[in-house]
């Protein structure tokens, strides 16, 4: 059985003139640092694109690819079919959360209220049934196996009990509301619903309800540039309060900002130029 931490990463060929390796991860926070264009982002797209089995992605890049892990090695070469990549990620649990606020194209038709971010929130809290754990999916396992209901409900009031204590300040408390069974925010007496909150309170709620649906599994977290639009006391505490959330989540992140890892984390700082060499 593969386990979900990752201790390096090596991509050959990148851009057909560099190497990169990056070693020693730590198996609970990482965090990649680099001025503009210095590849972070094409970096997190090509280990994204392994994990999600996305060979057309990856033949585009040109690259070889090792990710060692615990158990084993997840590869990738130009000559591998998908079968064989896809044997290699069965037992990794894997998740990449992208937090633009990007307007759809059709906004017009879809209302004023909607955006890339908040229809991936809307689908996140309420989508049942569908491809994705969603919480209302996660809320139904307590009648369907009232055995596990206890616990279930007690984990859905630490996350309550999180996003309050971030929220704070805004003085809104998350609720479910008793008679739409909606997730909503309180604001003074006021009912806010999902579409109103800004889009770095739906980004951090995104970024929770996520690492929530975990249910403490150990997982690969990917984030590129997650404190674009949270506060900068949200950026600091946001490993934190990933890492209460799901103890056995390793976080593999890029940032601009010393918020993030401002709180302790300094020591999981890599540069990507250290990480990039010439081919020779």
């Amino acid at each position: 059985m593969m386990s979900n931490t990752i201790h390096s990463i090596e991509i050959r060929n990148l851009w057909r003139k560099y190497d990169f390796f990056w070693e020693n991860l730590k198996p609970d926070v990482n965090i990649l640092i680099g001025i503009n264009g210095s590849g972070k982002t094409t970096l997190f797209n090509i280990i994204d694109a392994v994990f999600m089995a996305d060979l057309k992605r990856l033949k585009g890049y040109g690259v070889e690819v090792e990710i060692h892990m615990d158990d084993g090695i997840v590869d990738y070469h130009p000559k591998m079919n998908i079968a064989d990549l896809k044997r290699n990620l069965q037992q990794v649990k894997y998740q990449k959360i992208s937090t633009f606020d990007v307007p759809f194209r059709d906004r017009s038709k879809a209302g004023k209220e909607y955006s890339q971010l908040y229809n991936e929130l809307h689908t996140i809290v309420y989508d049942i049934g569908g491809p994705n754990p969603s919480f209302s999916d996660y809320r139904l396992k307590a009648t369907n196996f009232p055995e596990k209901a206890e616990n279930i409900n007690l984990r859905i009031r630490t996350l309550f009990e999180t996003v309050d204590r971030l929220f704070a300040k805004t003085g809104k408390n998350i609720r479910i509301d008793p008679h739409t069974n909606h997730l909503i925010f309180i604001d003074e007496g006021e009912e806010i619903p999902l579409y109103k909150l800004s889009s770095g309170e739906k980004q951090l709620l995104l970024i929770l309800m996520k690492v929530f649906l975990m249910e403490e599994q150990p997982y690969i977290l990917l984030m590129d540039e997650p404190e674009i639009s949270l506060h900068i006391e949200w950026q600091y505490k946001l490993f934190e309060e990933i890492r209460r959330l799901n103890p056995n989540c390793q976080i593999i992140t890029s940032t601009h900002s010393p918020s993030l890892f401002g709180d302790g984390w300094g020591d999981k700082l890599v540069f990507v130029e250290d990480l990039v060499k010439g081919r020779s």
